[in-house]
């Protein structure tokens, strides 16, 4: 077996080293006589690609696994934004006298990347033009307050025919 063959197999063997169950025995060394001082030195050469092979492979998993494990702290990290913006939103809503009584939900949605602004989807029902530029004029007052670049998308409704629950 020449060098680049040796080498092909230590790689193989390797990645199905990292893919292969635990259970597997994999053979440690060649058994047999050796002819002369290359063959002893073929193997060390052939092991020592074999180990800096697995060693590049284990690192590149790893920094894979930072990235993956970054990304989702950082998911977790804006989705928190997201509920707070939703909850002073909601808040502001429910303390106004003219809407609390009034199907009006937001719902915050914030990017995963800093920069971008955070998008707040009203949607609802209301029994007048009156009260739905109310409610927007408040949504977007509050939302300027949170400091960050905030976008409202208007999805509520006006139903003339509408009646206000009860308080």
């Amino acid at each position: 077996m020449n060098t680049i063959d040796r080498t092909r197999t230590a790689l193989v063997t390797s990645a199905l080293a990292l893919v292969w169950p635990a259970r597997t025995v994999w053979a440690q060394g060649v058994v047999g006589p050796q002819a002369s001082g290359n063959a002893s030195g073929g193997a060390a050469q052939s092991g020592a690609v074999s180990t800096a092979a697995v060693v590049a492979t284990l690192f590149a998993v790893l920094v894979v696994l930072g990235v993956l494990i970054k990304l989702l702290d950082l998911k977790r990290k804006r989705d928190t934004e997201a509920v707070v913006v939703q909850a002073r939103i909601s808040d502001a809503v429910l303390r106004d006298p003219r809407l609390f009584s009034l199907p009006i939900t937001p719902t915050a949605r914030v990017p995963l990347w800093k920069g971008t602004p955070v998008t707040v989807e009203v949607a609802g029902q209301v029994p007048s033009d009156e009260l739905r530029d109310a409610a927007l004029g408040l949504i977007e007052r509050e939302a300027t307050q949170l400091g960050s670049e905030v976008r409202v998308e208007s999805r509520i409704g006006v139903v003339p025919t509408m009646t206000r629950r009860s308080a």
